[in-house]
């Protein structure tokens, strides 16, 4: 009992440092994720839009998209709805963070 008080200070403060530490890696793997999320819509994007320019049409289907401008993602991390309405209509696309 007696060591238990003289380092109850030391296992309060071993305690507290571990839950701040957790909690930062946390919030770092969550802006990152995040990071990840807005640079595949970026490329996404950037994909339709070389595609029009060179085919002078839009990307009917995702498989489409990926294949032939190289866009690659992690697909347990996310799942990407490709709406394509006609060709010369740019289509809606949608990046979900799966959970």
């Amino acid at each position: 009992m007696k060591i238990l008080k003289k380092y109850r200070i030391m296992i309060l403060t071993f305690v507290l440092f571990f839950s701040l530490l957790s909690a930062g890696f946390y919030s770092i793997s969550k802006s990152n994720i995040s990071q990840q999320k807005e640079s595949l819509e970026k490329a996404l994007k950037r994909g339709i839009l070389q595609c029009y320019a060179l085919e002078g049409r839009y990307p009917d289907t995702l498989h489409h998209l990926l294949n032939d401008y190289g866009i690659v993602y992690n697909k347990n991390l996310f799942e990407v709805k490709y709406e394509a309405i006609a060709s010369n209509i740019m289509p809606n696309v949608t990046v979900l963070e799966k959970k």
